[in-house]
């Protein structure tokens, strides 16, 4: 019966998607950003209204309402994306206190100086492992396994544990139960309390990797045996065991699905591109050269003996290159949910969106906007030289790294893992697009689908022809 109570819609929004009964609209799951924008010209004023099972939602469109919507205090990012994305368990009760408020305040420690510097020559170590053990001689690579490996084992150095990054069978179990809590029915966000496969399949999967984290804790306390992680950190501090699976769960999760199929993009666009392919070879190569300290020294050696303030800035074209991968691959909509306990008016719009609704706003508003970014589609990162400065012709033109009162917390880990992995890739290889069978091939690199609902990997689509340079 509450679901045949659904609250009222707000006004401001000059059109109402109507959706079915009880159950809403089903394209925001089926074809999220072809709905939002289908949604947005229908409205005279670019905002709507829809129902997604019970959840009222507001959508945004236009520069106004996402000046307002990313600095709005009460708009909800971690509940927003726990209701309306991941549909996950709301645990808060068991911990005793909020895990996002937790989180922030975690990071900030995560990506300090101090920290980052010290997983450093680990991130390094992971990459060249991973990149002497690709055959050459055989199959090509295909980049979206073997990148999303390396980047798993990279964030259990940075947010998990030295056990699983250092066991092939750990990581391999373990990368099993996060590619169930990534799969998400419609009917599940719905309806939450409805035991779907999917429900069951998210909690048993859940429930595996808090036993996982918590039998190693319980093992470091046995034996007295420490590691130099975030697990160990959070044991240091006295946390629980669950808090401590709990941060190291989610923090893996938006790693995997964000950072790990970033990581494989980029070098595709760069195989796809001779220009930037050139231009990142060669700022790889005069990076080695500037830091050299003998002959002897291979190109891995050299870029293990750099600071972290090095890797932080001296690859600008890899970090304008992962600018607009970003851009490209983006989840479709950002999800806020009103938890202020009031309403909440969007800037000068007229649209309200009231206690306990959502809001979302997609991304393909600005990060597809020809008046904003030149040939949206095409990867280009030249559009953010400062002759050009595309995203900065509007307010929050570029949200791909967060912006207003959300920035992402983790960016600093993530571009250092991208850098590392990409410019190791470069030091060591030089590399083509060939088709699965190895030949040359001028099948065009396939677009993302936007209306994903998070970046996902394409697997057995791309493939590199490998040959060592040293």
């Amino acid at each position: 019966m509450r679901l045949l109570r659904r609250p009222n819609l707000p006004s401001g929004a000059s059109w109402t998607e109507k959706g079915l009964p009880l159950f809403g609209s089903f394209d925001f799951f089926l074809k999220r950003a072809d709905f939002l924008r289908e949604g947005s010209k229908k409205s005279p004023n670019g905002h709507f209204n829809f129902y997604y099972g019970s959840y009222p939602i507001v959508a945004l469109s236009g520069e106004a309402a996402r000046a307002s919507y990313f600095t709005t205090r009460g708009l909800d990012l971690n509940a927003g994306f726990r209701k309306l994305f991941s549909a996950g368990p709301d645990i808060d009760h068991m911990l005793g206190r909020n895990l996002g408020a937790y989180f922030i305040v975690l990071f900030k420690r995560l990506t300090s100086k101090e920290h980052l510097a010290s997983c450093l020559p680990r991130l390094i170590n992971d990459a060249e492992a991973a990149y002497s053990a690709i055959d050459t001689s055989v199959a090509p690579m295909d980049p979206f396994v073997v990148l999303w490996n390396v980047l798993y084992k990279m964030t259990h150095r940075t947010v998990g544990c030295t056990e699983v990054a250092e066991d092939p069978a750990l990581q391999e179990q373990t990368i099993r139960y996060y590619e169930k809590l990534d799969k998400t029915s419609a009917l599940q966000v719905m309806f939450p309390w409805l035991p779907t496969p999917t429900r069951l399949y998210k909690l048993w999967a859940g429930a595996k990797l808090h036993m996982l984290f918590a039998d190693i804790i319980k093992d470091r306390r046995r034996t007295g045996r420490k590691a130099q992680d975030t697990m160990q950190i959070l044991m240091d501090k006295g946390e629980s065991d669950l808090l401590t699976s709990a941060f190291i769960i989610g923090a893996l999760f938006a790693g995997l699905i964000n950072t790990a199929v970033q990581a494989a993009w980029i070098l595709c666009y760069l195989a796809y591109d001779p220009i930037w392919y050139a231009k990142v070879r060669e700022e790889v190569d005069s990076v080695v050269a500037k830091y050299r300290t003998s002959e002897e020294q291979t190109p891995v050696d050299v870029l293990r003996g750099l600071s972290l303030e090095a890797w932080e800035s001296e690859f600008p074209c890899i970090d304008l290159g992962v600018r607009d991968s970003i851009r490209l691959n983006l989840m479709g909509a950002s999800i806020r949910q009103n938890t202020s306990g009031k309403d909440i008016e969007i800037g000068d719009t007229g649209v309200v969106v009231p206690k306990d609704a959502f809001a979302v706003y997609s991304v393909a508003d600005i990060h597809m906007d020809e008046a904003v970014y030149r040939d949206p589609l095409k990867w280009d990162p030249a559009r953010y030289l400062p002759d050009r400065a595309e995203d900065k012709k509007k307010q929050h033109g570029y949200i791909g790294w967060g912006t207003g009162l959300h920035p992402c917390l983790g960016m600093r880990i993530a571009k250092l893992e991208l850098f590392v992995s990409t410019a190791i890739f470069f030091a060591m290889f030089d590399f083509k697009v060939v088709d699965k069978n190895g030949n040359p091939t001028t099948k065009p690199l396939p677009r993302y689908n936007q209306n994903a609902l998070s970046a996902k990997r394409m697997v057995d689509t791309v493939f590199f022809k490998c040959e060592r340079r040293f």
